[in-house]
């Protein structure tokens, strides 16, 4: 999986931040291991801190979360949360899929 993380108008993206932001983005892997490509995207404006996770998953899925926190690591763990459960939504799906009643 490709890993992309961008600051905008963010000056605190520390090695730290840049660490933990990598490794829940490779978590997702766990649910979902044929994730092709991973973007964190950190904003600040007027105060607000908000952190947008893209996946990017075979057949042209992308799958997003835009989450706004107190400050950059609450916003990052909001934005994740929702990115996981949409990951394993679509697992769910694929597990399922085929599974259905196509003998009837």
């Amino acid at each position: 999986m490709k890993i992309n993380i961008t600051a905008r108008h963010f000056e605190g993206l520390t090695d730290g931040l840049k660490k933990e932001v990598q490794s829940r983005l490779e978590h997702l892997e766990h649910f979902f291991p044929r994730i092709l490509e991973a973007r964190a995207i950190l904003t600040e404006e007027k105060k607000r801190m908000i952190a947008e996770i893209t996946i990017h998953l075979p057949a042209g899925k992308r799958l997003v979360a835009k989450e706004e926190g107190a400050d950059m690591r609450q916003a990052l763990d909001y934005a994740a949360k929702k990115i996981e459960t949409q990951v394993k939504k679509v697992k769910e799906r694929k597990e399922h899929k085929g599974r259905g009643l196509k003998g009837q």
